[in-house]
């Protein structure tokens, strides 16, 4: 049986989708695979996200970002993941490389048709496609060092809103341009915003981890600590009572007459319980611990 928790770390809380890590195993497994077949990641990204922020709000922002996501998972029909704040990709491993470019000019169409109706700026967001031929060994290093430099290309070259590469000729290492220097201005730029980009990837998935943490010991319809956080507290406090010689309490509270607030109506059962840990909470000293205990209306100071 598949983990909850561990599920949740591998999920985008605001939309859904999978998030960064789930992304990146998905790739490791594909890389690890004896026989690899040709795929794409269609990568897309909001247009001018900041000031969409600015001028109508984070919670308009987070209904957009949510939208992005909804309109990928059903044109797609794949797994979706959100890479970063306004950036999603889709890992397409069905289908041709023709249809993927499709697929790409569809989402394109979906999205400035109701990106207008959502009155967003025409066209709402760039995106890109990297084919890659599934003829040569790769490693998720490879993956992932194309993916960074077609996000870098993307960025920096906003008027281009729709994006095809070829993973075989993304390397830009050779001088192509018309200059050494230019190259390693580039590469360099690229390395940095990978570095910070990856850096930014960590930083989310510890705070995913951390709220999950928080999560498993939390009772969702008390907001108090639950009986796994309770179980723990208790098992400190002895083991600290009996090395120091000071004595402990422990008081066990069980409420009367839940059923008949339940009767009423569950809501008015969970606002009981909200309201007997309020009341505890509230006239503890301080350095108590109150809990909620098991099920119901017990709880546990």
């Amino acid at each position: 049986m598949t983990n909850p928790l561990t599920e949740f770390y591998r999920l985008d809380p605001l939309t859904g989708c999978n998030n960064f890590l789930s992304f990146v195993e998905m790739l490791n497994l594909m890389s690890e695979r004896d026989e690899k077949s040709p795929f794409s990641i269609l990568y897309t990204d909001l247009n001018q996200f900041h000031l969409l922020n600015e001028s109508k709000g984070h919670s308009y922002g987070d209904t957009v970002i949510r939208w992005l996501g909804i309109v990928l998972q059903e044109e797609s029909n794949s797994s979706t993941y959100r890479i970063g704040g306004d950036d999603f990709a889709v890992i397409l491993t069905t289908g041709m490389h023709a249809e993927h470019d499709e697929l790409l000019n569809r989402i394109y169409t979906r999205f400035n048709r109701e990106g207008e109706q959502l009155g967003i700026s025409t066209p709402p967001a760039t995106i890109a496609l990297i084919h890659f031929d599934g003829r040569s060994d790769f490693s998720i290093n490879d993956v992932m060092f194309h993916l960074w430099e077609t996000i870098y290309d993307v960025k920096i070259n906003m008027g281009k809103t729709i994006n095809i590469y070829q993973a075989q000729n993304l390397i830009k290492s050779k001088t192509d341009t018309g200059g050494h220097k230019h190259d390693n201005d580039y590469m360099r730029k690229m390395l940095r915003f990978i570095a910070n980009t990856a850096i930014g990837g960590i930083v989310g998935m510890g705070m995913a981890l951390d709220t999950a943490q928080k999560n498993s010991y939390l009772d969702s319809i008390s907001g108090l600590p639950n009986l796994r956080a309770a179980l723990q507290k208790m098992e400190k406090e002895i083991n600290s009572a009996a090395q120091s010689k000071q004595p402990v309490a422990i008081l066990l509270i069980d409420g009367d007459n839940i059923k008949r607030f339940n009767n009423v109506s569950y809501a008015d059962g969970d606002r009981m319980i909200q309201d007997m840990g309020k009341v505890l909470s509230e006239n503890l000293r301080p350095g108590d611990f109150v809990a909620r205990w098991r099920t119901g209306d017990e709880f546990m100071v």
